[in-house]
């Protein structure tokens, strides 16, 4: 009898064993499903660091099963090259749903201007938070004197076929991304047959000529000499931005991935990497570079400058 109650027991043991590893197969299968939404903020000024910081995190995430990356933009602009490489980059992604969402809280800026409406339109999908805003994306170059100006017509072209490609290539209106490009181009909204379209003022003239009474201009979306900005509830009208969603917990169940968001945020490495880019630290090491110069030249070989 005793063998008999040590092999039921045994049984039991192994029995409870199997049901421990199948409970945690299930329970690591949530998790992973739980956090198959990954956000990488994309804040504050756009810089080469920045184009490092999304391409590290986004690899991590992929790796990490990803199946949704969702670019989280707040900025007012920066760097178009590193723009470019993030926007490149986005738009190799395969293996993941790419989404760009303009956030809005109480330390954010609620917008996606310049860089920031150039990276947007290289994902799949574009959403918005209420009282958030996306456009004005012509570059800008600093003059002599430290004030920005606008870019000349080469690059301007450059930058706007490339927002064009990128809006025909994700399904974004390219009207809207060439407008905010370029401040020539006129915008208006009109009513073909009951319907709501975009088009130019050249093409909206000659709807009108060979369609007469069918097409009726309701309003001028962007003016001539003005860069197109939309606010949410445009950029939804417009077809740009898929929804108004009033955060990332709504975004992640909107987009049918139930469970809570992993934010991933810089590290220290990474903040000190920002700090040391920024403009006015390589401003500061170059007037330190000048003085150490000066220095060496006015007292060779003497001292600290000399050595």
């Amino acid at each position: 009898m005793r063998i008999l109650d040590a092999f039921t027991y045994s049984g039991r043991v192994l029995r409870a064993a199997v049901l421990a590893l199948v409970l945690a197969a299930a329970f690591a299968s949530a998790a992973d499903e739980a956090s198959s939404v990954y956000v990488i903020p994309i804040q504050g000024d756009i810089e080469p660091s920045t184009a490092v910081f999304v391409r590290r995190n986004a690899e991590a995430a992929l790796r990490a099963g990803a199946k949704v990356l969702v670019f989280d933009i707040d900025t007012f602009g920066g760097r178009v090259d590193s723009a470019l490489r993030i926007s490149s980059y986005i738009g190799s992604i395969r293996s993941a749903k790419t989404v760009a969402y303009v956030r809005s809280g109480p330390d954010s800026m609620g917008v996606s201007w310049s860089a920031g409406a150039l990276i947007a339109f290289s994902a799949s999908d574009i959403y918005m938070a209420p009282g958030t805003s996306i456009g004005a994306a012509a570059p800008v170059i600093m003059s002599p004197d430290g004030q920005s100006q606008g870019a000349g017509e080469k690059t301007v072209s450059a930058v706007r076929s490339q927002m064009a490609a990128l809006a025909e290539k994700n399904g974004h209106p390219p009207l809207l991304a060439l407008a905010m490009v370029d401040a020539d181009v006129e915008l208006v909204e009109l009513s073909v047959d009951g319907r709501t379209t975009l088009a130019t003022a050249e093409e909206a003239a000659a709807l009108e000529k060979y369609r007469p009474g069918a097409v009726e201009r309701v309003r001028t979306v962007s003016a001539k000499g003005k860069l197109l900005s939309l606010t949410a509830g445009e950029a939804e009208r417009y077809g740009l931005s898929k929804g108004t969603v009033a955060d990332l917990d709504a975004l992640a169940a909107l987009l049918g991935s139930p469970g809570p968001v992993k934010e991933l945020s810089p590290s220290g490495a990474d903040r000190l990497v920002v700090f040391i880019t920024s403009g006015g630290v390589q401003a500061l090491l170059i007037l330190i570079g000048l003085v150490a110069l000066f220095l060496e030249i006015n007292s060779p070989g003497f001292g600290i400058p000399g050595t």
